[in-house]
């Protein structure tokens, strides 16, 4: 591998962490397009020169200078977001024996007993929310507040290079009660890899579709991906767990005195479904992906719950970034008074140390089902309770207090229902939670 190169693969890693930098090695000019690279690198102390104040970089590099810059990127590794993370810890892996002759603890390797490896996460969270405001003025203390614990434990067994089953066991319980904890086993699925880049993944699974702002939870069934690298597809077959709120939300009638139109589905335990979404890298800074999903009948002389979404995000910078999704139901029945549509748009401004987001949320009556990875814990709360749908905005940050700890805070606020033929629209109290969290 020439050093060059390997070096500028490390400072895209890296992007984000440092300022720029001058360029401390003389046979590097700045006309040269590892230029930046280097100079980054340098400024973060995980490239150092030769003696003679030069780089080197058409030398070759050997397994213990490679060995070098990981350890120097595990010192950095609060600062680097999950994916850079992840590739770091691959790195590490890889140069695990050079690093141990370098005196360097590589954490993610000793959790290891035989071929299975682990992981987790514990949070401590407390979450005020109030009800609608018209029920405030009439009771001042109709408010809900939660302290509530929760610790998840990550297990892979890795059976052979093609073969890997993966578990999920949480335990959770209420801190204002005295009530013992609840122990769960959430996802257990076994992921076949014949090839790089294609898989098969059978049992509780997770599946996101989009960018997970309509449904990012558990899915019983089997699921294929295929990741191209540019391009990615996944389709899969099965039962979303998320559903929650499949069996509240209903389609208003065109005329809003003969009621409404209930869904097609049921978040009942038989309730099968399959999907498809594929993605596209455009370029380094932009991703645009689709999917397509399609709900059994429940009643075989209606027609059946299909929805379509679009999704994109753009790397503005090297801290700021667009997400968004747009989905929309495509099997309203024909007494439904609106072709319901979901969308919503956000921004993240990623500090490496801290990192901010600001979300606003759209959702018609008939448009959403539950399991959105909103930060807000009772997903876009209250929705499923009038089926005229509501908008609202959601603020978070998030900031590393120390190694592999963060403290996370939401705010969701300026909530409203959607208007319907002239009908006054209800506000939604503010909703808040901050939460201390700690990986493992």
């Amino acid at each position: 591998m020439k050093k060059i190169f390997a070096l500028a693969a490390v400072a895209a890693l890296t992007a984000g962490v440092s300022a720029y930098a001058a360029n401390p090695f003389s046979d590097v000019g700045m006309d040269h397009w590892a230029y930046q690279a280097v100079a980054d690198l340098s400024a973060q102390g995980v490239v150092e020169g030769y003696p003679n104040g030069t780089f080197g970089g058409e030398k070759h590099i050997t397994r213990f200078e490679v060995a070098q810059i990981v350890a120097r990127l595990l010192a950095q590794e609060s600062q680097l977001n999950a994916s850079q993370k992840a590739t770091v810890e691959k790195l590490a892996a890889e140069y695990a024996d050079e690093l141990s002759n370098l005196g360097v603890r590589v954490s993610n390797l000793e959790n290891k007993v035989g071929n299975i490896t682990w992981s987790g996460d514990a949070r401590v969270k407390y979450e005020h929310k109030d009800e609608f405001k018209a029920l405030k003025k009439k009771d001042p203390n109709h408010v809900f507040d939660s302290y509530t614990a929760r610790m998840r434990l990550n297990l892979k067994a890795q059976a052979n290079p093609q073969v890997a089953v993966k578990a999920q066991v949480e335990s959770s319980f209420d801190l204002d009660k005295s009530e013992a904890a609840t122990f769960e086993v959430k996802r257990l699925h076994g992921e076949y890899t014949p090839v790089k880049g294609f898989t098969i993944d059978a049992g509780r699974t997770d599946v996101t579709l989009g960018t997970g702002a309509w449904y990012d939870g558990a899915f019983d069934g089997v699921v294929v991906s295929h990741d191209l690298g540019k391009y990615n597809v996944q389709a899969g077959y099965g039962r979303y767990r998320g559903l929650d709120f499949a069996t509240q939300f209903a389609y208003q009638k065109k005329d809003k005195s003969k009621g409404k139109v209930g869904f097609n589905l049921t978040s009942r335990d038989d309730q099968q479904a399959w999907f498809a979404q594929a993605g596209v890298r455009v370029n380094d800074k932009v991703q645009l992906g689709s999917f397509f999903t399609h709900f059994a009948k429940i009643k075989k002389n209606r027609q059946a719950e299909e929805f379509v979404g679009f999704n994109g995000k753009v790397q503005l910078n090297k801290v700021l970034s667009l997400e968004g999704d747009y989905v929309r139901s495509i099997s309203k029945p024909a007494d439904a008074d609106h072709d319901a549509r979901f969308w919503t748009v956000g921004a993240t401004y990623d500090m490496g140390m801290a990192q901010l987001g600001l979300h606003y949320y759209d959702v018609e009556g008939g448009s959403y089902l539950g399991g959105s990875n909103a930060a807000i814990d009772d997903k876009i709360g209250g929705y499923k309770n009038h089926s005229h749908g509501a908008q609202s905005w959601v603020a978070s940050a998030k900031v590393a207090v120390a190694k592999d700890v963060t403290l996370n805070a939401n705010y969701k606020f300026n909530s409203k229902t959607q208007s319907f033929k002239g009908e006054k629209r209800s506000n939604y109290n503010d909703i808040w939670n901050v939460s201390l969290n700690y990986v493992f």
